[in-house]
């Protein structure tokens, strides 16, 4: 495959993943719901899309877009760590529910409960590493808004809290 080809299909895979995400979102927003509250679930999905992308195929600018740089950073490192052993990880999130927005200025706080599936595939083969596998997160998304827009500064995952451990 060309370099051209599989940017196309990454593109393609991005596009697809993305409006199924923004359905998800949408179908959980009310009518009387505020704006910025829709915005900030929106840019939830993205932040998740985005995550999706970069550690199947290591495209990393629709994370720029909607994450802090710490955050960008942090993500690059867990990556390429399992790109040296040759794996990356192909994920869909099935469910999102939105538990709790909280806006104070320009920082906001969104809580959800997500259920993901994700398997492992050595990128030098193609083959399935760790097979299909679902996993329940309880996760708290920590946003500021800088220059107009709002981007995740951190993802706390909070599910063993949530479990009592």
């Amino acid at each position: 495959m060309t370099i051209k080809n599989k940017e196309k299909k990454t593109i393609t895979g991005v596009l697809a993943a993305y409006t199924l995400l923004i359905c998800l979102v949408a179908c959980g927003c009310s009518q009387k719901e505020p704006r910025e509250e829709i915005e900030l679930k929106m840019l939830v999905a993205k932040y998740n899309n985005a995550i999706i992308e970069a550690y199947k195929n290591q495209f990393f600018a629709p994370l720029t877009e909607v994450a802090g740089e710490k955050q960008v950073n942090k993500a690059r490192v867990v990556i390429n760590s399992f790109l040296r052993g040759n794996q990356v990880m192909e994920a869909d999130v099935r469910k999102i529910d939105f538990k709790e927005i909280k806006r104070q200025g320009d920082k906001a706080s969104v809580r959800t409960s997500e259920d993901w599936v994700y398997r492992w595939v050595d990128i030098k083969t193609g083959k399935e590493v760790e097979p299909l596998k679902d996993i329940h997160y309880e996760i708290v998304y920590h946003l500021v808004k800088k220059d107009g827009k709002w981007l995740v500064e951190k993802a706390e995952d909070e599910t063993s809290k949530a479990a009592g451990g």
